[in-house]
């Protein structure tokens, strides 16, 4: 008696690595969404974040010096540094992406 697999699943893996393949530009909000600064924050999005420590504007966040955004971060989060939260943002959406229309 033959065995039937399914490999749906593992096609649609495939194709969704492939599309991961290469680089890409990604938005700043694809990386760190509500979602994720609220699993690992206290907050409810990264507006609110940003508001806590002041910044309301794009040109506030940008001339936010890193050294004090690293120590709010440390304090207020799972993240010791802004580069740390971008980069298990990053992680988090490739993930997201690798995984998109798979059962969990």
């Amino acid at each position: 008696m033959p065995l039937k697999i399914d490999t749906s699943g593992l096609d649609k893996l495939l194709k969704n690595a492939e599309k991961l393949q290469g680089s890409s530009q990604v938005s700043l909000a694809d990386i760190i969404t509500d979602e994720f600064v609220s699993i690992h924050s206290k907050y409810a999005s990264f507006d609110e974040l940003l508001a806590d420590i002041g910044v309301t504007t794009k040109e506030e966040f940008i001339a936010l010096p890193d050294e004090k955004f690293d120590a709010f971060l440390a304090e207020n989060t799972e993240f010791e540094s802004w580069e740390e939260m971008q980069k298990q943002g990053a992680v988090a959406y490739a993930r997201s992406k690798l995984l998109a229309g798979l059962k969990r």
